[in-house]
């Protein structure tokens, strides 16, 4: 028992050491893939981000220098615009408006440019400031969205920053007569460029082709210092001069240059930043799962060995030897109760499967006397007929004929049938109601040719006849009549079962309808009725299958069945 218990002891041990070092290889694999595939993924959103915010920052600037360019264009358009601006700088506002209103007055387009001003800051809200220098004057107009209608300032007072300028363009003389330079409200761009986590690094400029610079964003986690090296060397126009950087130049369609550069040292913080979760997370993973797992195998150890040792006298051969359940109440207490409780069932399990297998060989010996006998009844039925024939009475012969065959074709155990040979069995059914009924009923089968031979399941039609008898015919009358009729148009097959029976209400219609509709329950399987039909005509047609049930309300049922036939 100490070899053993040696044994059991040094197999715990090397059991745990191995759990513990497959769990730590899984945990440092699955955090380095983790790692890796978060450090793959920050890479891609740099670039992505890079990719967008150039994109965002190029469609912006070539929106608004497009909108300065109609601008100018627009004031250079008509050869009095011009001439117009020149009188505003040379005379005073009340002067000005004379002159705007003398010359509308002849015939001129008005214009007026404080107006012209105005309408142009209502019409686009994004502009933070307009400024026009004319290259004869000496004073600049200058507007905001606060003084729309603007006014005249020394060139020293007014500051104009991240501006886009475009030239007036005498369209006569192709002399440039002023620049007219629109500043616009960056927020909404740098607030998308915000929505873009990877671009907290980042530091985008856009220059003009005169080194003006025209727009300017710095990310979040971008350093003080970070921002004055980019801008002295957008200043000495030498990014060669920045050290640690990533630096990226991109010439804008609009002719503007983009730069956008990344310190190196914020973007690696970034991402240390990025992936420390998952490594701590690993770490913290590991050592939880191993100091669990030795704990857990520790509590185990004792309680496994209880059982063990019991289980090991029963493969020894003892099948009397049972586990202790003196163990606490754990997941091995139930193990232990479950292995008494099998072997306590052993025994009586051996005496169930022998009993079990009398029981199968008698079930087997009653289903073979089951076959036996409907072709028992089938022959003698057959002895019976042929001696009505040898006693000249036909008509007795014809009916233990036909019953014969209603006999056989309910013992035949073939699911499928045809069309043709349903309603031979169907017809076989009412031609024994007609013998006990010679003068009070009347039947009419049509069956036609191109659907004799079509497949349905057995038993399809039959049931349909049957409610016939059962609920509808009065053989106290003597004109009760059957028909079924059976005809193909196209791919539809058409099947109509009328009767002049009892008829039904709209509401029994309805009823009726409705109910062989509904999913067979469990007694219904068992039984051939209106459910069963339907059930299985729908399975083996599909949706093209419809059976309905009709009645006038005064005489007699009519059902009709349609289905296509697969291709």
């Amino acid at each position: 028992m100490r070899a053993r218990d040696y044994m059991m002891r040094s197999s715990f041990v090397r059991l745990i050491k191995l759990y513990t070092t497959i769990i730590s290889v899984m945990v440092v694999l699955a955090t380095s893939v983790f790692v890796l595939v978060s450090v793959r993924t920050y890479d891609s959103e740099v670039h992505q981000a890079e990719t967008t915010a150039a994109t965002q920052v190029g469609q912006t600037i070539a929106q608004n220098q497009q909108l300065i360019s109609q601008f100018a264009t627009q004031l250079t358009a008509n050869a009095g615009n011009l001439p117009s601006v020149e009188k505003y700088f040379d005379s005073s506002l009340s002067d000005y408006s004379d002159y705007a209103i003398n010359k509308s007055i002849k015939g001129e387009p008005y214009f007026f440019w404080p107006t012209e001003s105005r309408q142009f800051f209502v019409q686009h809200d994004q502009v933070s400031q307009l400024t026009l220098r004319l290259g004869n004057q000496k004073k600049v107009f200058m507007a905001t969205p606060t003084n729309s209608g603007g006014g005249l300032y020394p060139a020293k007072a007014v500051t104009q920053q991240f501006a886009i300028s475009a030239p007036l363009v005498n369209q006569y003389t192709l002399e440039t007569d002023g620049v007219i330079s629109l500043s616009f409200d960056q927020t909404a761009l740098k607030r998308q460029l915000q929505q873009l986590p990877a671009t907290r690094a980042f530091q985008i400029a856009v220059e003009s082709d005169a080194n003006d610079t025209v727009f300017y964003y710095a990310g979040k986690q971008v350093k003080a210092h970070s921002k004055q090296a980019f801008k002295r060397a957008l200043a000495a126009d030498n990014m060669a001069r920045l050290r640690g950087f990533h630096v990226n130049t991109k010439d804008l369609p609009s002719g503007y240059q983009l730069t956008m550069v990344v310190n190196q040292a914020t973007l690696h913080a970034l991402l240390l930043d990025h992936v420390l979760p998952l490594i701590l997370l690993g770490l913290v993973l590991l050592l939880g799962l191993s100091i669990g797992l030795w704990l857990t195998f520790r509590r185990y150890q004792h309680q496994l060995k209880a059982i063990v040792v019991s289980v090991q006298d029963v493969s020894d051969g003892n099948l009397s030897a049972r586990v202790p359940v003196d163990l606490k109440p754990t997941d091995l207490r139930t193990l232990a109760d479950g292995i008494n409780a099998m072997l306590e069932e052993i025994h009586e399990h051996i005496n169930t499967i022998y009993q079990l297998q009398i029981a199968q060989q008698e079930a087997n010996r009653k289903a073979l006397q089951a076959q036996i006998n409907p072709h028992f009844m089938s022959n003698t039925l057959e002895y019976i007929r042929m001696a009505a024939l040898d006693a000249d009475q036909p008509e007795l012969a014809n009916v233990v004929y036909s019953f014969a065959a209603l006999l056989r074709n309910n013992t035949d155990l073939s699911p499928r049938t045809t069309i043709k040979q349903e309603l031979k069995f169907v017809e076989k059914y009412v031609f024994l109601y007609q013998v006990r009924f010679p003068d009070r009923l009347a039947y009419q089968f049509q069956v036609a040719p191109e659907v004799a031979d079509v497949a349905l399941p057995k038993f399809s039609l039959q049931p349909l006849v049957e409610n016939y008898f059962v609920h509808g015919v009065d053989f106290a009358r003597q004109d009760n009549a059957l028909s079924v009729k059976a005809w193909r148009q196209g791919q539809t097959v058409y099947i109509k079962i009328i009767n002049n029976g009892r008829p039904l209400t709209a509401a029994e219609v309805k009823a009726v309808n409705v109910k062989m509709r509904q999913p067979l329950d469990a007694e219904q399987q068992k039984s051939i009725g209106l459910q069963n039909v339907y059930s299985r005509l729908l399975d083996t047609f599909g949706e093209s299958f419809t059976m309905a049930i009709s009645s006038d309300g005064q005489q007699g049922v009519t059902v009709n069945v349609q289905f296509d036939l697969k291709e």
